[in-house]
C-alpha cells in the first residue's frame, strides 16, 4: 500500500512506519460452545488468514468465578487475545483497522448479561481501533450466520466485509493446523 493512499474502503493510510502498515480487520471468534477462540485477519479486499487458535477449554476458568471476577477474567483473556493478534499481524506487515468480536451464541452463566458486560468493556476502552462486538443468532453451524451486534460500532464496508467472509473463517476452524495454536503461560 503506498503511504497517503486510500484502500478500496476508503481508510486512509499516511506516511509513518506504523501508518503505512496494510490496514486489516482484526476478527476473533469466540466459540461458546467449546470455550476456545480463534484470530484471524480479513484484508480490506477480502483475503482471509487465520493467525491463532486457543486450546478447547481455554475459557474454562470464568465459570468458577463470581460476574464480577468473570468479567474480569474473559476481559483480560480477550485483551492478551487481541495483543497476540496484533503481533502476527504486524509481522506480516499489516495493522488492524478494526476489531470485531464474534461470539457463537452469548456466553453461558446465570444473569445472561455477561457477553454484554465484557462487549460494554471493549467498546469503552478500545476506540483506535474501534471494537464491535457481535453474537451469532444461529450459532456457527450454518453456513452464513445471521449477527445481531451486541456492542459498538463498525462502518458499513466493514461490516459488509466481516458478513461475507464470516464463511470462510468459520469453515477454516475445521482445520486447526491453518491456525498457530496459543500457548498458555506456564506457572511460576
Amino acid at each position: 500500500m503506498i503511504p497517503g493512499a486510500t484502500t478500496t474502503l476508503g481508510i486512509r493510510t499516511r506516511g509513518s512506519p506504523m501508518e503505512s502498515k496494510t490496514p486489516v480487520l482484526l476478527v476473533v471468534l469466540v466459540e461458546t460452545s467449546r470455550l476456545r477462540w480463534f484470530v484471524a485477519a480479513l484484508g480490506l479486499e477480502g483475503q482471509a488468514t487465520p493467525l491463532l487458535r486457543s486450546d478447547v477449554g481455554d475459557l474454562e476458568k470464568y465459570r468458577g468465578l463470581d460476574f464480577d471476577g468473570q468479567v474480569t477474567f474473559l476481559r483480560h483473556r480477550f485483551c492478551g487475545v487481541l495483543q497476540r493478534g496484533c503481533d502476527r499481524l504486524w509481522g506480516r506487515g499489516s495493522k488492524a483497522c478494526q476489531f470485531a468480536f464474534v461470539f457463537e451464541t452469548p456466553l453461558p452463566e446465570p444473569t445472561g448479561t455477561l457477553t454484554e458486560a465484557v462487549a460494554e468493556h471493549f467498546v469503552q476502552w478500545l476506540l483506535n481501533p474501534p471494537a464491535a462486538v457481535l453474537v451469532s443468532a444461529d450459532g456457527f453451524d450454518v453456513p452464513v450466520p445471521r449477527l445481531d451486534r451486541l456492542a459498538g460500532s463498525i462502518d458499513g464496508p466493514l461490516e459488509d466485509l466481516l458478513r461475507s467472509r464470516l464463511g470462510v473463517l468459520l469453515a477454516a476452524r475445521a482445520d486447526e493446523g491453518q491456525w498457530e495454536l496459543s500457548r498458555k503461560k506456564e506457572a511460576v
